[in-house]
């Protein structure tokens, strides 16, 4: 099992890219020890040698990351690596003193993030004091992507970029060639960078009985704080880990999910459509975005258990319509 623990949605950034819909407005909520306890007895229970933790940005609240990692060392889970932005590494001071804290846990790598998007949130100065910091330290480490690290070094160091900035220095398309490259699964707020790349179809060429078999599968699935299990590249659709991990997404409890695991967007827009869900008749940019569409509305009107975490959606209508 490959997977990830989303310690929280809160984040100092809120990045077009990001699939979570993370942001400074997302509840100050953290994965508890009680609640890390029960998430590492299932990951235990099913084979789980590692994951890798993130959010949300995990170190908004570094004890609970502390404490989580704890957790998992007495369950002899290991961290592949911490996911973060490095808008706390304000100062080498308090850079080193959480790495010496990281490694006295047994964490020896982190994943930096650096592109366009997080730059119109944290300085690039940050990022790149925190890698000074695990170079000297000997930490392992790896640049998510290393490729803009380079294309930004020509930016001032010591301060945030607004789009119209980033639309002079990097091009007036920097937007959608930055998700071209990066490779996005086009979900979360990544779906209005698609509604710019991809001409929308009506409804009808999205409507499908083929089943979304990536909603069932521990391949790069995340655990969230909640204890729900959110499926690879599908943000806003969660079941209890213990449901998810044994297979049991029954359609009395997971409606949502239960549909598009066993009749794809045919079977969710049939009940979507009994709820009173209209399609746009300006069409869809992916199949992705019509899934969200109906999902979007469901939560708002008829919220149900595989339609979490509320924050998501919460956060997603505060987008431009997609």
């Amino acid at each position: 099992m490959y997977s990830g623990i989303i310690l929280n949605y809160n984040c100092p950034a809120a990045c077009r890219h990001c699939m979570f819909a993370s942001a400074p407005s997302c509840p100050k909520e953290y994965l508890t020890e009680e609640s890390a306890e029960k998430l590492c007895s299932i990951l235990a229970e099913a084979g789980t040698a590692s994951v890798h933790i993130g959010g949300g940005e995990p170190f908004v609240n570094f004890s609970a990351l502390c404490s989580l990692i704890r957790v998992m060392n007495r369950y002899g889970i290991a961290v592949d690596y911490i996911e973060t932005n490095a808008f706390w590494c304000t100062g080498e001071e308090i850079g080193r003193q959480r790495l010496l804290k990281l490694r006295e846990l047994g964490v020896d790598t982190v994943m930096i993030s650096v592109d366009p998007f997080h730059i119109e949130y944290v300085p690039l100065e940050r990022p790149l004091r925190l890698l000074k910091l695990l170079n000297d330290m000997e930490f392992d480490y790896f640049i998510w992507q290393e490729r803009y690290l380079r294309r930004l070094m020509k930016l001032e160091k010591n301060r945030t970029y607004k789009k119209e900035e980033l639309e002079t220095s990097l091009g007036r398309h920097y937007i959608t060639d930055t998700a071209r490259e990066y490779g996005l699964g086009m979900n979360g707020r990544a779906l209005a960078i698609a509604g710019e790349i991809y001409p929308a179809k009506p409804a009808e060429e999205w409507i499908t009985g083929e089943p979304c078999t990536n909603l069932i599968g521990t391949v790069h699935c995340h655990l969230d704080l909640y204890g729900n299990v959110i499926p690879s590249g599908c943000p806003g659709l969660a079941a209890a880990a213990e449901d998810y991990l044994h297979g049991r997404i029954e359609a009395e409890k997971y409606p949502v999910m239960h549909r598009l695991l066993y009749g794809g967007t045919e079977a969710l827009y049939g009940y979507a459509a009994e709820k009173g869900f209209v399609p746009d008749e300006a069409g869809y940019p992916t199949k992705c975005a019509f899934c969200y569409a109906m999902r979007a509305y469901l939560a708002e009107n008829e919220s149900t258990a595989d339609l979490k975490p509320d924050g998501f959606y919460r956060e997603m209508a505060k987008i431009r319509k997609i």
